[in-house]
């Protein structure tokens, strides 16, 4: 399988470079500045590219057969939503290159309709409104472009990424469970990584802790 990895230098794009290349995956790892990125492998090719342009986006979605999208969104006042517009590029893109499979990531602050009331999920999003209300608008706004995509969607969900030990247990629900709202960066990145070879969570928004 042929992936490519936006984000690829991130806090949590790095750990699903990696678990993509122990997987096997040849893997194109897109990103602003290549000297941040320090993994090296013979099945990684690494692209500089800007999310903005739109040329950037769809050389790079070619001839792939999924993507891994790790930007993340500044959590602060803003007045851009440059993330937004990358996912609109991203989309055309895919369609327009036949590539169907998307693994995102978000928040609690992007509702599903498999949600259960607890404070996983209404407290958060309560909580960004008011003090990131621009954050706010462009996590829900994202999710409902691609929920609304001919895509084969996946968008995983957390609340405290953290730079703690790879554990490779990750609990999975959507309110109905108890689980810590943190989480290692490099346990969500490999989580990512896993939907592309399973069919768990197509086209819904699971909400992952420990």
């Amino acid at each position: 399988m042929k992936v490519i990895i936006f984000g690829a230098s991130g806090g949590i794009g790095k750990y699903a470079v990696k678990h993509a290349l122990e997987k096997g995956y040849e893997v194109k790892a897109f990103l602003r500045n290549p000297s941040k990125l320090t993994i090296k492998h013979e099945n990684l090719t690494v692209i500089q590219g800007e999310i903005s342009n739109y040329n950037d986006v769809k050389n790079a979605v070619h001839g792939t057969d999924a993507v891994i999208w790790c930007v993340g969104i500044p959590m602060k006042k803003y007045k851009t939503m440059d993330s937004l517009e990358g996912h609109k590029n991203l989309i055309k893109a895919m369609n327009e290159c036949g590539v169907k499979r998307l693994i995102d990531w978000s928040t609690t602050t992007a509702s599903f309709k498999k949600d259960k009331k607890s404070i996983i999920t209404v407290v958060p999003g309560f909580m960004v409104g008011i003090f990131l209300p621009m954050a706010k608008k462009e996590v829900i706004a994202i999710a409902d472009l691609i929920t609304s995509s001919s895509l084969n969607w996946t968008i995983v969900r957390f609340l405290a990424p953290k730079d703690t030990p790879y554990t490779g247990k990750v609990k999975v629900g959507f309110g109905d469970i108890k689980m810590k709202m943190s989480i290692s960066r490099e346990d969500i990145g490999a989580f990512m990584v896993e939907q592309l070879s399973s069919k768990s969570y197509e086209y819904s928004m699971p909400i992952i802790g420990s």
